[in-house]
């Protein structure tokens, strides 16, 4: 039920409109971004807040990015003060004070409605560059913040509609490919303005602000409720579980990530307290980069009817002791914390698994490969090029895993070969799946995929990471896991296994990026023999993994399951000493 008063058609199109707003403004960066990161890739978000910070909706973006917002804006008002006017955008990407790592570059735009501060349209960005020692700034082996980039704490960018001059120049001067991320920092621009003239006519069409105020009130209330009674419908309780990173590019020492989860009531706590310490490598998490992550696990315990907003995160407490990999403070590095955000995630899954069965799907493999070249071009010029490669989903409680589809917490798609191989001095020779190594489970899990790439120029830097080489994912409830992942730096015939690290190519090298395989959910020997068969004629299973994983027989010629031979293998499977 509604606040006494509010119109619950009118609540549902402010509903509706705030997301849609959100969208345009996503558009609007998408088709002006000049990187492919934002024109191919999707790795930006766009974002209304309150005066305070408040998230009023999500959109279709990223969540990992949108959910940073309230803190940028908490720092912002901190900072600013009252120095607040129509026609400023700020900007700023320290982790240290509200953002999450150097290249993505926070923007927000206050809006007012008859000279009151009212709410905040932002947009983020994941730029090429931002300086640093090493192009694209994303290196796993920086030991301090000081050595990823240009780091701004939240500054006026626009200063009452006119550009800060000194700014913009200290910008170009200090990131490589200046006419691509000055190109892009005008995107984000121009999606906020996009926020804020919708905002406002949205308001001036329900009656004004001192009316839409009130329904925003509610939207948050309502979801509130929403989260508090689906929290009230899981058994009370504690449940925990971890996962791990192979590595943090400098020691061989794993890094934990445990999670606590304690229902009580309408409320949910995350204790992250038993996780690793920071590490000395550069993916550790920033405060705000753990919140966004709890905060997007934690919509996969709720209905897809519940707005997504600060609502939702009334009912959620996080602890996350500073010191440790989920709050590193400062001045740890950061900049390879994609991977690390997909690590805590899986460990919050995995956890959660034990809560409700029914709604959280096997591990899925992440953004574990993150690749990034520099140098010079076909024409002399420098570029820089950052290919982020999304897995596969595990198999869920109802269906198989997704093949090469962006994890839960993204919305990332994919850079195309051509648009690669015009672009930049690089050819990618081959792109597919591997077969057999979707985690065996009743529901399978998504496949692995391979990606090479061919080095045209000399001289070129890469920065490498990856990660689920050492420790797979992890399949449920008689799942299996994946396959593991593994990277190549071919050069001259000879081939030298890679890990989170930063090396030079030349001219004719081969790059190879293994993904790994997502975890299977379920006993495979449940799994429909026919739906294995499916498997094998679509070349994802081998017809030796059916018999392997899944005790199917099938016949080689007539490519036809073998019933009876079927029936025997399973029996005999089940048996086994060795069977789970």
């Amino acid at each position: 039920m509604l606040k006494e008063g509010l119109d619950p058609i009118t609540f549902e199109l402010i509903k509706n409109s705030i997301n849609s707003i959100i969208d345009e403004m996503a558009l609007t960066m998408n088709r002006t971004g000049y990187s492919p990161l934002l024109r191919d890739l999707f790795d930006f978000a766009t974002g209304l807040c309150g005066a305070n910070g408040d998230t009023m909706g999500e959109g279709l973006v990223n969540p990992i990015h949108s959910g940073v917002f309230p803190l940028f804006v908490h720092t912002l008002r901190k900072t600013w003060g009252d120095d607040i006017n129509p026609g400023d955008v700020f900007m700023g990407n320290d982790p240290y004070e509200g953002a999450s790592h150097l290249p993505d570059v926070y923007t927000v735009r206050p809006v007012f409605i008859d000279g009151e501060l009212v709410a905040f349209a932002g947009a983020i960005a994941h730029q090429l560059d931002f300086g640093g020692r090493t192009a694209g700034s994303n290196a796993c082996d920086n030991i301090e913040i000081f050595q990823e980039g240009l780091r701004m704490p939240p500054l006026k960018y626009y200063d009452k509609g006119v550009r800060n001059y000194t700014l913009c120049r200290i910008i170009e001067k200090n990131v490589r490919i200046s006419h691509m991320v000055i190109g892009d920092l005008e995107a984000q621009v121009a999606a906020t303005g996009i926020g804020e003239r919708k905002f406002v006519q949205l308001a001036q069409k329900y009656g004004g602000w001192k009316v839409m105020r009130e329904y925003l009130k509610e939207l948050l209330d309502y979801s509130e409720r929403l989260t508090r009674a689906a929290i009230r419908d899981l058994p009370d309780g504690e449940y925990e579980d971890e996962d791990f990173m192979d590595d943090d590019g400098f020691s061989p020492e794993p890094i934990r990530f445990h999670v606590r989860i304690i229902v009580k009531g309408d409320r949910i706590t995350f204790d992250l307290s038993g996780s690793s310490p920071k590490v000395k490598g550069s993916i550790n998490l920033p405060l705000s980069s753990t919140v966004a992550t709890v905060n997007t696990a934690m919509r996969v315990l709720l209905s897809a009817e519940v707005p997504p907003n600060a609502g939702v995160q009334r009912a959620t407490t996080i602890i996350a002791p500073e010191g440790t990999v989920v709050n590193a403070g400062f001045p740890a590095g950061v900049a390879g914390r994609g991977a690390t955000i997909g690590r805590l995630f899986d460990a919050l899954m995995k956890a959660m698994a034990k809560l409700a069965p029914d709604r959280v799907p096997a591990c899925m493999s992440n953004l574990d490969f993150g690749v990034c070249l520099g140098g010079s071009n076909r024409d002399g010029q420098p570029f820089v090029f950052t290919d982020f490669i999304a897995g596969s989903w595990g198999g869920r409680p109802w269906a198989d895993g997704i093949d090469a589809q962006s994890p839960l917490w993204l919305n990332y798609s994919n850079i195309p070969a051509e648009v690669i191989e015009r672009e930049y001095p690089v050819q990618i020779e081959q792109y597919q799946f591997v077969h057999d190594s979707g985690g065996p489970g009743k529901h399978r899990g998504g496949l692995a995929m391979i990606r090479d790439y061919r080095i045209l120029e000399n001289d070129v830097v890469c920065q490498w990471r990856q990660d689920r080489a050492t420790f797979s994912t992890w399949g449920l409830f008689g799942g299996k896991g994946g396959t593991k992942a593994h990277g190549l730096h071919i050069q001259d015939g000879v081939e030298r296994p890679l890990k989170k690290e930063i090396f030079f190519c030349r001219r004719g090298d081969l790059l190879r990026a293994v993904l790994p395989g997502a975890g299977g959910w379920g006993d495979p020997l449940e799994r429909d023999p026919m739906r294995v068969l499916e498997d094998v004629l679509d070349e994802k299973v081998s017809i030796e993994g059916a018999r392997r994983d899944y005790g199917v027989v099938i016949d080689n010629e007539s490519m036809s399951i073998d019933e009876e031979a079927t029936r025997h293998l399973r029996k005999t499977m089940k048996k086994s000493v060795n069977y789970p």
